[in-house]
């Protein structure tokens, strides 16, 4: 995927912008508060209608206005041209791709993959577990195609267990329900586990783990591994009575970040935390340039705090290396490798203004 055009009103402090792109690298450059993070954020909203960083839409519309309108032109895998425009209000979300009105997000979502590196990708360590298993629902919606309805069913059948439970129903009702979520479990399963092994493969040859140590995903999959689901549920009927809810399932499935087999989040600074999340956000781009029908387009917002200046090219070099599009910040261009800022399209942004850098005075 690739965004070639973009237009953007009352977005933050952006009252009216319009840019071109670069199919590859994007540095767009301002001081703090000047709409830096607002750019990358209208690109997340085109791309899925909805903000990385609040799910208030009203803290997102420019102050004194209603609505805001984010609309672009993308080319897909395929080099078809594609026009799409969202038109948000509080109340209200209108969805267009090629001029026909669109009814879910998901249908945006799916072409339009999008990742982000960003102040709040730290809680991808320190977060908990529905932190990290986002990601691996995120990852899977664009690549397994029965992914989403496989999930949407089993929290449904287990929505109606849990009720069961909660009024202490028949087990015969609540074993039919057994039955239910046992058909979606074995996909899950085996979808998430495999999604893990090959970020893994990825994360082997990264750039990050090359200097810092050995970089691994673990996954536990919410049950214990030498039972059969179906065994499980049984077993805990009465636990899970008394708790009011299932208590292991997919939906307790947790991955942990190791660094050289020990719990990443408790022996790394805040510098080597945010070199393995460059790690993971690039594993996740090879993975959906590999396995997925479309490239994603990456948001890195403010990657030099924090990292002296080797570990910013080390973590460049993990987020760039599939050539997907990449959309960088920084406050000045000398805070990224110049490598980047010689290779990237600029852009100033000033006051909610954004202009080609060559025009920034």
């Amino acid at each position: 995927m690739q965004l070639t055009a973009l237009s953007i009103q009352n977005v933050r402090r952006i009252r009216e912008a319009a840019l071109d792109p670069s199919v590859a690298l994007n540095l767009v450059v301002g001081a703090n508060g000047s709409g830096k993070t607002s750019l990358l954020e209208s690109v997340h909203f085109l791309a899925s209608a909805r903000s990385f960083r609040t799910t208030r839409t009203r803290d997102v519309i420019s102050h004194g206005e209603n609505t805001l309108v984010i609309s672009g032109e993308f080319h897909d895998s395929q080099q078809r041209a594609n026009r799409v425009g969202i038109e948000k209000s509080s109340s209200q979300t209108r969805l267009r791709l090629n001029g026909e009105a669109i009814l879910v997000a998901s249908q945006l979502a799916r072409l339009m993959p999008v990742l982000n590196f960003n102040s709040e990708s730290f809680l991808l360590l320190s977060g908990g577990p529905s932190v990290r298993r986002s990601l691996l629902d995120r990852l899977l919606f664009h690549v397994e195609h029965d992914y989403l309805a496989c999930l949407k069913r089993y929290y449904r059948s287990l929505k109606q267990r849990n009720a069961l439970l909660r009024s202490r129903g028949p087990t015969k009702e609540i074993r039919a329900w057994d039955e239910q979520i046992g058909d979606e479990v074995d996909n899950l399963d085996r979808w998430r586990s495999n999604c893990v092994d090959t970020i893994n493969r990825y994360l082997e040859d990264s750039p990050v783990s090359k200097v810092i140590g050995e970089l691994r995903l673990n996954y536990y999959r919410g049950w214990s591994v030498e039972k059969n689901f179906s065994d499980m549920l049984l077993d805990n009927l009465e636990k899970d009575r008394d708790a009011g809810l299932t208590t292991a399932g997919p939906h307790r499935a947790e991955i942990r970040f190791k660094l050289d087999d020990k719990l990443a989040k408790s022996i790394v600074s805040r510098g080597q935390g945010k070199l393995i999340i460059a790690a993971i956000v690039g594993a996740q781009s090879e993975y959906l340039c590999e396995h997925g029908s479309e490239r994603p387009i990456l948001l890195v917002d403010d990657l030099a705090s924090e990292l002296d200046r080797n570990a910013r090219k080390i973590a460049v070099e993990a987020l760039i290396r599939t050539s997907s599009q990449v959309f960088f910040t920084a406050i000045e261009a000398a805070d990224l490798p110049r490598e980047l800022s010689e290779a990237a399209k600029m852009f100033h942004v000033e006051h909610g203004k954004i202009l080609p850098n060559s025009a920034a005075v």
